[in-house]
């Protein structure tokens, strides 16, 4: 091949080059970087005897399109102390572009900027470091790359009449935010073809390729890479390839490919494919003959794998997960997700649980311009196959659900949330990926809502019907609201008058067996373990149904300064009833066994209970504030004195109302302020009483809140009469199956209900700094000289690996029965009943502990741990303990936990125990199942990352 010298200089670009950029974009003219002026372009000619080119410096014409500027020395500003110990090279030397073949554009923690630092700590903390691709000309391209002009460096050139071009020496040629060097470059300007021979690197955004030998389509952008590795910087994720082919959309082709996660030299898992597609332009990969190896041992083989690069979902499957249970086996998942429409998908999960069948969840999701919702199906295909200590042996398993919110207007919608099982015990024993509201009790609700009003006067209506269905095998079905009708609003009647007004009909039901009694053995079985649980319709007032209709209204005339406030206020409250399913002589019997016969009469009987109240309330303030400096820092030191006085006569015959979903309210120090101590609407509590309080607040200039501190009481002007009382409904439950002292608990709260002060309540928070803060929350009866409530909480979460969380709770009860194992309460002595039963503290003393911290001297290493004890019955309530690793490839967790169930006898608990363990390929996800990852969650502060 004859070759002709170019008379140019070696950095400049010479004619060959520009007969090459020529080729690769006909129709526009294509730009040397040299020393010309940028009104100055080369114009060259063939010579007529063929022995070479006349080339020469002339002005740019009008007519031709307007050129793109030449890079100029790029100079990368960052902020002060932001610094790199990268270099900002032009065109990388050969020696350079040979070890990104090891490196990929992988740079330690220790010489990223502060600012990809700071990046990298707020996300994955435990990473070495990133991949980051070094400055070059045309990174921050904007636009698209196929219409920018070509540019091309070399050190050498040479053209050959065969119209090929050779550059020598450090080869660059870039195209908009594309660049591709070598250290051998060959062009056809009659193909556009190019060969690429020598530690050739292409860049484009996100994407690093680096092979021996290299061809490229110039027109097209199409190219093939042979013995390559690459790197993905947005995905994490590097491999190797036998080669690889870059199509014209930028997707790779890959042939004897790996992928991973794992940082360059870093190998702890991969997986390795005959053929694997890489496609940005979906955010998925696929591979085919797919092998997971971890540490070099193949743990997984799919002859089709479908894997995300990006966040985004298409359909496919995803990763697999395998969990091994000792009751149930080997739990294999293989979920396939189905990208069915932009506004329509679906997730189709088969489980094969080796002891129990074949399980298949199917999830569907759909959308549209006024509404969206999703709907669900899970269970076994057949029966369950388990025998041993399964009451659902040979019975179908199954779990369903629909959700869905539509929007008919900007104030109208309507709400579908129904969720149904085949029996209580599906969600413990399977689990479920479906999207439920709640899991116990399962939602069954339909309804709308309409907002109405303007500024000045706003209200809403909603009808509802909600239905719950029990998943707890030891508690009370909740009643059933079928239906609900809520009309409330606001109105600003005046620049300060507002009135509030509220109207709800419910009506009340539920199945009739719904009352817990107790668990036995089951008939079924001749295993003791298997327990199946008894229950019956109730007794006396408790065994109410019916319909509820309650009415409020209230103005008040809120008078606000900056030193203070002053609202009084005015309300009437009024609820009446219209029950069913009552016996009269069972009611009755039930009432005066709770309150006594001096307050049940007979002829009070009735089955349409009214109860109506007005009440007044005068609520004030007063704002105090001054600067002062404590330790160094300049504070807001407030002073916040608050009186309320509240007025509520007493309405007799309150006993007759059921409990539909009221409860007497614990007391805190924000109870001070409450218009009624009872939650929900069927107790009106009387009172005629003054709240005092005061709060002492400590703000930095800032905003940041230092320091609270409150403390108040409340003053009685007279006795409490409403009450609830605690042993309502018993008579058909025998005495020796209470756990709770009924007795003593309604003397207590008779009691309560004439000291002349409710308690001293305070409350106390200190913010040591926005990581770490301590709570006190305090309550002193000062009638009895007794601690009714304490609780001290302290939280420190310096990063975010890092919490540790400290807490102590007590609340003073009134003795329990001892039990025995079967559940009966145990006399003093069995020969004498009359003596009466066994009795046990009943205090509420738990200490918590939990926490998740960094292992010393390791990087990647996390303790995780928790430990619940009840200091009164003296047992371990919880008890955790585990390590986590996490690097940028992988995570593992392994954990034991001990616990005792919530509802397990007290005096002979069953306790359980189990290992769990948590292998996640990040990038894959999780191919272990959950594993206990629930458990975790109780650990405050502590961020389960799995992606």
């Amino acid at each position: 091949m004859e070759k002709h010298p170019l008379p140019f200089k070696p950095r400049t670009l010479p004619l060959a080059i520009a007969a090459v950029l020529l080729a690769s974009q006909p129709a526009t003219r294509v730009y040397a970087e040299s020393s010309l002026s940028p009104d100055d372009q080369w114009s060259c000619k063939a010579n007529p005897d063929g022995s070479g080119w006349q080339c020469s410096v002339e002005p740019v014409k009008p007519t031709v399109m307007k050129r793109a500027s030449r890079p100029a020395a790029q100079v990368v500003t960052e902020p002060t102390g932001d610094k790199s110990n990268r270099q900002t090279p032009t065109v990388a030397t050969s020696n350079s572009r040979a070890n990104l073949r090891t490196t990929l554009d992988w740079v330690p923690k220790s010489q990223l900027s502060r600012k990809e630092q700071k990046a990298l700590d707020q996300t994955t903390p435990w990473c070495t470091g990133d991949y980051s691709e070094p400055p070059r000309p045309g990174k921050h391209f904007k636009g698209d790359p196929d219409s920018a002009p070509i540019i091309a460096e070399s050190d050498e050139s040479s053209y050959d009449q065969d119209e090929t071009a050779t550059l020598t020496g450090n080869v660059s040629i870039r195209q908009g935010n594309r660049q591709i060097q070598s250290d051998i470059a060959r062009v056809n300007r009659a193909t556009h073809y190019a060969e690429f021979e020598g530690n050739v690197v292409f860049r484009e955004p996100g994407t690093l390729l680096v092979g021996d030998y290299g061809d490229m389509l110039l027109d097209t952008g199409r190219a093939t890479f042979e013995n390559a590795s690459y790197a993905l910087h947005g995905a994490h994720a590097r491999g190797s390839s036998k080669e690889i082919i870059r199509n014209e959309d930028s997707s790779l082709v890959l042939e004897d490919a790996s992928y991973t996660t794992c940082r360059p030299g870093d190998e702890s898992w991969l997986l390795t494919g005959k053929n694997v597609t890489l496609d940005h332009n979906t955010g998925y990969g696929t591979a085919r003959d797919a092998v997971i190896r971890v540490e070099g041992l193949p743990i997984f083989y799919a002859p089709y794998l479908y894997f995300p690069i990006d966040s985004r979902r298409q359909s496919g499957f995803l990763y697999p997960s395998i969990a091994v249970d000792g009751e149930s086996g080997m739990d294999l998942t293989l979920p396939y997700y189905w990208n069915i429409a932009p506004n329509y998908d679906a997730t189709i999960t088969p489980r094969i649980i080796t002891k129990r069948g074949l399980l298949l969840e199917n999830q569907f999701r759909y959308m549209n311009k006024s509404g969206e919702g999703e709907a669900g199906i899970a269970g076994l295909i057949g029966k369950d196959k388990l025998e041993k200590e399964n009451p659902y042996y040979d019975q179908e398993r199954w779990l369903a659900n629909v959700r869905y919110q539509q929007r008919f207007s900007e104030r109208w919608t309507a709400e579908l949330d129904y969720a149904d099982a085949s029996d209580k015990n599906y969600i413990e024993d399977f689990g479920t990926s479906l999207n439920l509201s709640s899991t116990g009790p399962l939602n069954q609700k339909v309804g709308t809502q309409y907002l109405g009003g303007n500024t000045y006067n706003n209200w809403t209506f909603s009808l509802n019907a909600h239905q719950f269905k029990n998943m707890n095998q030891t508690a009370d079905d909740p009643y059933n609201k079928l239906p609900q009708l809520v009309f409330s609003g606001n109105w600003q009647a005046g620049e300060t008058l507002k009135v509030s007004y509220l109207a709800d009909y419910t009506q009340f039901s539920r199945a009739d067996d719904w009352r817990f009694v107790r668990e036995v053995e089951h008939p079924d079985f001749d295993d003791p373990d298997i327990r199946q649980s008894v229950y019956d319709e109730g007794y006396g007032v408790k065994k109410a149904e019916g319909g509820r209709a309650y009415a409020q209204a209230g103005a008040s005339y809120p008078m606000q300064t900056i030193w203070g406030f002053l609202t009084p206020e005015v309300k009437v409250r009024s609820v009446n009833y219209n029950l069913s399913n009552l016996v009269a002589s069972e009611v009755v019997n039930d009432l005066q066994g709770a309150y006594g016969e001096s307050v049940i009469g007979p002829d009070d009987f009735t089955k349409s209970p009214s109860t109506t109240a007005g009440s007044f309330s005068l609520d004030s303030g007063l704002y105090f504030e001054r600067f002062t400096n404590l330790f160094g820092t300049d504070f807001t030191h407030t002073l916040e004195p608050r009186a309320k006085y509240l007025y509520v006569p007493y309405v007799e015959n309150q006993e007759y109302n059921p409990t539909f979903d009221t409860a007497a309210m614990g007391f805190t120090y924000s109870s001070l302020w409450l218009d009624n101590r009872f939650s929900g609407y069927d107790r009106i509590g009387d009172a005629n009483q003054l709240s005092l309080g005061v709060t002492t607040r400590l703000i930095e200039d800032d905003g940041f809140e230092r320091m609270r501190f409150g403390i108040g009481q409340i003053v009685h002007f007279r006795d409490r009469e409403v009450y609830i009382a605690t042993n309502l409904g018993f008579e058909k439950v025998p005495i020796r199956d209470i756990e709770e002292n009924h007795a003593a608990m309604d003397d207590r709260l008779r009691s309560e209900l004439t000291d002349p002060t409710s308690p001293l309540a305070s409350e106390f928070i200190y913010n040591f700094n926005r990581a770490m803060s301590v709570r006190q929350d305090f309550s002193w009866n000062t009638n009895e000289n007794r601690l009714d409530n304490y609780g001290l909480y302290y939280r420190w979460k310096p990063e975010q690996r890092k919490t540790l969380n400290l807490g102590f709770r007590f609340r003073d009860q009134v003795d329990r029965y001892v039990q025995d194992e079967d559940g009966h309460n145990v006399l003093i002595d069995p020969t004498d009943p009359g003596k009466g039963f066994q009795t046990h503290g009943n205090n509420l003393k738990q200490t918590d502990l939990s926490f998740a911290w960094p292992i010393p001297m390791t990087t990647n290493w996390v303790g995780l741990g928790r430990w619940q004890y009840d200091l009164t019955n003296e047992r371990n309530l919880e008890s955790l303990a585990g390590v986590e690793y996490n690097s940028c490839c992988y995570q593992v967790r392994f954990f034991w936990r001990s616990w005792i169930e919530t509802d397990d006898n007290i005096d002979h608990p069953d306790p359980k125990s189990g290992i769990f363990f948590q292998f996640i390929l990040r990038g894959l996800g999780n191919i272990t199942g959950s594993s206990g990852t629930e458990y975790l969650q109780a650990i405050q502060g502590y961020e389960i990352h799995e992606k």
